[in-house]
Parts: structure tokens; C-alpha cells; sequence
């Protein structure tokens, strides 16, 4: 009785558990880490990002992507077909679309950076080779961002894309990519702006300039009249 009450109370939490799923089959928690705990995204599939994640003054090397590993079982000859087509393509789209995501906020290049961005291929659906068969055309991929010094895990990414067409699902892909762009960018915090701190107004000193105006006049180079003008000015300006 004790166990069958175990298992009822359970369920609540093993549901919750399979909202997010495994992508009947394709992600793979284990290639990313222990204690991934992903979320649903509307522009990214799933998603994992560090607490507190801050990328201000990093830098982000894009890796060659990993052999296809094919996570929902043995794929049929189109769908190799396709994914050698795509093979060539990942890489430069990906950078292209990060470009215009980050906006400048990160520098990304191929070939140097402190932090890691690392992808692999885990299925391909190939479009039928007779064009009429349903079914469409779709890829699984794995990404994630690590520290390039420590290895530490930073973000992590999962997304299935289908498409009716391959050219569909090329331009599907490109806004997937632009999409983490922005989302990287997110991370970027702007170093806070130094408040300048107003200088001291000096305060005018009456009596020196009274002295100094008393000292001209008596060496001769004021008048009367131009001595009093004077002293009436610097009273106005002392108030």
C-alpha cells in the first residue's frame, strides 16, 4: 500500500519532469552535464543559462561541430543524404546569424576566443527524394557554451526544426541562429558609467577683492569712480 501511494505522489513530479522531455529521444542531458535543468524557449527550443551568466569583455570561438551522433534510431539513406548536405553550411550560417544577433555587444570568430561554443548534430530528416511523400524535412542539434579555460558549462541549447522544405527549414535555421545571438547578447552587462561628481563652487572672496580694489586706487591706476563701480560689482557678485 505504502509503495502504491509512493508512486501516486510521484506522478505530479514525473510529469513535470516530462514537460520539457528528452525530444522523443533526441537531446541527450549527459553530453552536456550533470544538473541541467532546461526551460522551454519560444525562439530557441530548450534552453540552459548559467545564474547570473556575465559575458561583459569575453570573447566567442565558434568550434567545428562534432561528428552526427543519430539519437531516434538509424537514419534512412535520405536523411544521410541531407545531413552531409547540410554538414557545410552549420558552421558559417551559425556565425552569420550570431553576427547579427549580438549586434557587436561579443566578438565571435572561427578562430580565437575565451569562450567555446560547441554544436553537434543529433538527427536529420531528409526530404523524400520523390517530392510528394509527407513528411517534410527537420534537424535536432545540441549546443552549448563553455569556458575555454576551465570548461565550466555556461549555456546550453537544444532545437528541433522541421520544415516542409529544405529551403524552409535553411531560413528557419538562420532565425534560430540570430535568435541565440540575442540572446547572448542579453548576457553581455554594460560596465556601469562612472558618475562624475560635480567640483565645489568656489566661494568668492569680498574682502580680498575690496583690498585689491583699494590697493589699485591708491597706486594711482583707478579713479573714484571707477573704484566705486568696481566694489559695487564685486558686492553683487558675493550675494
Amino acid at each position: 500500500m505504502r509503495s502504491y501511494l509512493a508512486l501516486l505522489l510521484a506522478i505530479p513530479t514525473l510529469v513535470s519532469a516530462q514537460s520539457v522531455g528528452t525530444d522523443e529521444g533526441r537531446l541527450e542531458p549527459a553530453w552536456f552535464g550533470p544538473s541541467i535543468v532546461f526551460q522551454p524557449s519560444k525562439a530557441l527550443g530548450l534552453q540552459w543559462l548559467k545564474p547570473g551568466l556575465d559575458l561583459q569583455g569575453r570573447t566567442l570561438r565558434l568550434r567545428t561541430w562534432e561528428p552526427a551522433v543519430w539519437l531516434a534510431g538509424k537514419p534512412q539513406i535520405k536523411d544521410q543524404v541531407q545531413a552531409v548536405r547540410m554538414e557545410g553550411s552549420l558552421l558559417p550560417e551559425l556565425l552569420k546569424g550570431l553576427r547579427r544577433g549580438l549586434k557587436g555587444a561579443l566578438p565571435v570568430s572561427l578562430a580565437a576566443g575565451d569562450l567555446m561554443l560547441l554544436g553537434r548534430v543529433v538527427d536529420v530528416v531528409g526530404e523524400p527524394a520523390d517530392g510528394v511523400s509527407f513528411g517534410g524535412s527537420g534537424i535536432s542539434f545540441d549546443l552549448k557554451l563553455v569556458d575555454g579555460d576551465s570548461g565550466e558549462l555556461l549555456g546550453a541549447f537544444h532545437e528541433t526544426l522541421r520544415s516542409a522544405t529544405v529551403d524552409g527549414l535553411a531560413i528557419q535555421y538562420s532565425r534560430w541562429c540570430e535568435a541565440l545571438g540575442k540572446q547572448l547578447a542579453a548576457a553581455v552587462r554594460p560596465t556601469p558609467v562612472a558618475q562624475s561628481v560635480p567640483l565645489p563652487t568656489p566661494t568668492f572672496d569680498l574682502e580680498g577683492a575690496l583690498r585689491r580694489i583699494d590697493g589699485l586706487k591708491r597706486d594711482g591706476l583707478l579713479t573714484e569712480e571707477e573704484c566705486q563701480v568696481l566694489r559695487s560689482k564685486a558686492a553683487q557678485k558675493a550675494r
